[in-house]
């Protein structure tokens, strides 16, 4: 995969496999992204569980991940929010949109059926260690009927998060490489590595890597973890970018 892209960016080699960070927002723009959070419209809001006394969880947008067993829903949350999704927050859309231009030399689109890229929001009432998500792998493309169709003509795919906020006592992302020689469609199994986020440095990969998201350790009350996902495949000379 050609690069171009002229911001510094880290890359973290682990049993075979790859994860990247690099620095996209100061403090003071990240800053702005949490009060553009906390100001979003309320049509954007998707509220997940609640435990009292214990956290909750929300998305800003609807991810594709939560609607498999409604497409149709999926679809019009994204017809519906998309553009107003990416206005409120387009300082992020634009900044990682146009690293991504610049590292791999091809434009970034967005598809109407698709939802731009949104927000996790995880709330911790209480002091402690919250287990991070199961192991998996995204491979949103096959999922997604109008990916699905044009599947064998998608020539690589990019996941990629930003954290905004974080817990005080740190969060990031477990990663599993694969066991050299597996058959297909089989992950994990190898060298494991765990990046620490960090606020305004996006964490990215360039293959389906096994992974979850780490525990989040929470040193006072009243934490967040608040992180921009993402997900591109290259399709026909360009990158859609979705989640």
């Amino acid at each position: 995969m050609t690069t171009m892209d002229t911001r510094p960016v880290e890359e973290i080699r682990f049993g075979g496999a790859r994860v990247f960070a690099a620095d996209l927002f100061g403090p003071a723009e990240v800053d702005q992204v949490r009060a553009a959070v906390d100001a979003a419209p309320a049509e954007l809001w998707h509220h997940g569980r609640r435990t009292p006394g214990v956290g909750g969880m929300a998305t800003i947008g609807e991810p594709l991940y939560r609607s498999r067993g409604r497409l149709d829903h999926y679809a019009e949350c994204a017809r519906a929010e998309s553009r107003l999704l990416y206005r409120h927050f387009r300082l992020v859309h634009e900044r990682v949109a146009t690293f991504f231009e610049q590292r791999y030399g091809l434009p970034v689109v967005y598809a109407d059926e698709l939802a731009v890229p949104g927000f996790h929001v995880f709330g911790f009432d209480a002091p402690g260690e919250y287990a991070g998500g199961g192991w998996h792998v995204d491979a949103l493309e096959t999922q997604a009927p109008s990916l699905i169709a044009r599947a064998a003509d998608i020539t690589a795919v990019v996941t990629f998060t930003v954290p905004f906020e974080l817990p005080d006592g740190g969060s990031g992302l477990d990663l599993e490489a694969g066991v050299p020689g597996a058959p297909p469609g089989h992950y994990g199994g190898g060298e494991p590595v765990t990046v620490p986020y960090r606020t305004g440095t996006m964490v990215f990969t360039e293959s389906e890597l096994w992974h979850r998201i780490a525990a989040s350790h929470c040193l006072t009350p009243g934490q967040r973890r608040v992180t921009y996902q993402g997900h591109g495949v290259c399709l026909d000379g360009r990158w859609i970018f979705f989640w």
